[in-house]
């Protein structure tokens, strides 16, 4: 799939069109969300506008009509370059053209809610935000940050719901005992929700991501500043000591082992105590040359032994941890 272009000459009538009927419909998410496509179809391979954004500006300054203020309007707000959003904010004030006040007041917009939808092994978390504008106007957003591959944003969209109503759809469509859903701080979404930003994008390729990469980032500005994260970090020694002198990892206890589980924990989630089938193929998949040669060939069994007792200290449920030894099955054999 290929990323949206900006439009030509020829194409400037449609998008005027597509700027009226957004503006018609209502919902901010209309044409923000056109908005945010047309920032990344202008934007170059390390996310900083080109200068097809800069001659579009041009051309919503030399065309002075409703649509083109509310582009510029809205650009003001969503551009990360801050000084193309200055001269965006700046023509956009000079004329007097009638816009709805959710966007003439879109710089008081602000994040509501965030809650944390997490799978007790957690491989990934659902980020879910919701946004008020100045109006009374809301919308939501929902982030599917991935654990297995760096905590990269997977996908991500917005809906013209409030959160509310996002949250009771997405807990009656859960028949998943090992879901939860937790109301976090402000601050705490902040800090995720930036971190995942600040990653390369991924693969992944979605109708809705990365087009709305642009106004995820504005939603990311919305959020107030937190100076540490507050998601737990644990004693990989302290485990392992645990676990090399009880019964299950006594055996084990070898230099070559404790090397190639220092290994096998910060990999995947990095999460030493949480073991998916997912994070433990993943593993499996490594280059062998990871792992120390005395010990390499004992990874099944003492991974496995170990995941056993990790499932045990952190509540795991044994249909999971059998899910996840399973994996040495497929691969090898052991278990």
């Amino acid at each position: 799939m290929t990323h949206p272009q900006p439009p030509e000459p020829d194409g400037e009538v449609h998008l005027i069109d597509e700027v009226r009927a957004a503006l018609d419909s209502g919902e901010p998410l209309e044409l923000l969300g056109l908005v945010s496509m047309m920032i990344l179809a202008t934007e170059t391979g390390g996310g900083a506008p080109s200068s097809d954004l800069n001659e579009l500006v041009e051309a919503f300054m030399g065309t002075p009509i409703p649509e083109t203020t509310a582009l510029l309007t809205a650009l003001g707000q969503l551009c990360q370059d801050d000084a193309l959003a200055a001269r965006c904010r700046s023509a956009a004030a000079a004329r007097s053209d009638a816009l709805p006040g959710w966007l003439t007041q879109l710089a008081q917009a602000g994040v509501s809610r965030t809650v944390l939808m997490t799978h007790v092994l957690g491989d990934a978390d659902e980020l879910v935000l919701g946004v008020r504008f100045a109006d009374g106007s809301q919308m939501s957003g929902a982030v599917n940050i991935d654990h297995l591959r760096f905590s990269t944003i997977k996908d991500a969209f917005f809906v013209p719901e409030t959160i509310d109503t996002v949250l009771a759809v997405a807990r009656a469509g859960n028949d998943d005992p090992d879901t939860s859903f937790a109301d976090i701080a402000l601050g705490d979404a902040a800090t995720r929700l930036r971190a995942a930003l600040e990653r390369p994008l991924g693969p992944e390729v979605s109708d809705t991501w990365p087009s709305s990469r642009a106004l995820l980032r504005w939603v990311a500005r919305l959020l107030p500043r937190s100076a540490e994260s507050t998601v737990p970090q644990r004693d990989h020694a302290d485990i392992l000591d645990r676990f090399f002198a009880s019964p299950a990892g006594v055996a084990f206890d070898r230099p070559g082992h404790r090397a190639m589980l220092e290994t096998s924990l910060v990999a995947g989630t990095g999460d030493p105590l949480r073991w998916s089938a997912a994070r433990v193929a993943q593993l499996l998949s490594e280059p062998a040359e990871r792992f120390p040669v005395d010990a390499r060939a004992q990874l099944p069994q003492v991974l496995g032994a170990y995941i056993r007792f990790a499932h045990a200290e952190s509540g795991i449920r044994d249909d999971l941890t059998a899910e996840a030894l399973a994996v040495f099955d497929d691969v090898t054999g052991t278990a």
